[in-house]
């Protein structure tokens, strides 16, 4: 005997009310009965969880102890119901959101990268003989590095192709022009 058997049992599982009336041996899924009559189905392999209603009728005028009761069960399904299954999307709503959070991470790191790459985007110079490579510092700017290295402004601009003095950023390599 299993260890928690008496758990198994219809009184201990169903909720108040229900009472198994059948099972499908084809489509594997059991039929309940609720207080009211309704006729409700298990998702099939499942003998308990989601239950779908199958129907809205009273219960019949018959009990289960009575001897003229019918021999066949009685069948509440409507003809297009009976084919009724699942649909594709509910059917596949792990393996869809599954990929949805596949898909949400590889974004996140394909950000992440392309963030990564636009920080690096500074001019790198490569100076000619008659100039020296100049680090920026905090505070520089074009015409404080222009005197400090005694050379005129428009010179220092000619010798740095694209040099925008309102943007020099500390670390940034400009090349002063030897005197």
């Amino acid at each position: 005997m299993a260890r928690w058997s008496e758990y198994d049992t219809d009184e201990e599982r169903l909720p108040e009310g229900m009472q198994r009336i059948g099972y499908d041996a084809d489509t594997q899924t059991y039929t309940f009965r609720d207080a009211q009559g309704a006729i409700w189905e298990s998702t099939p392999g499942n003998r308990f969880g989601h239950l779908q209603r199958v129907n809205d009728t009273t219960r019949p005028p018959y009990s289960e102890d009575n001897e003229s009761s019918p021999t066949q069960p009685l069948t509440y399904m409507r003809p297009e119901e009976s084919g009724r299954r699942a649909s594709w999307r509910q059917e596949m709503m792990p393996l869809l959101n599954w990929f949805l959070l596949v898909g949400l991470f590889l974004l996140v790191v394909i950000w992440f990268i392309s963030q990564g790459s636009k920080g690096s985007t500074e001019v790198v110079r490569s100076c000619d003989d008659n100039a020296t490579p100049y680090k920026i510092k905090a505070g520089d700017t074009c015409w404080a590095v222009a005197e400090a290295k005694s050379v005129s402004l428009d010179t220092l601009l000619e010798n740095n192709e694209g040099l925008d003095c309102d943007k020099l950023s500390v670390g940034e390599v400009i090349c002063v022009p030897t005197a």
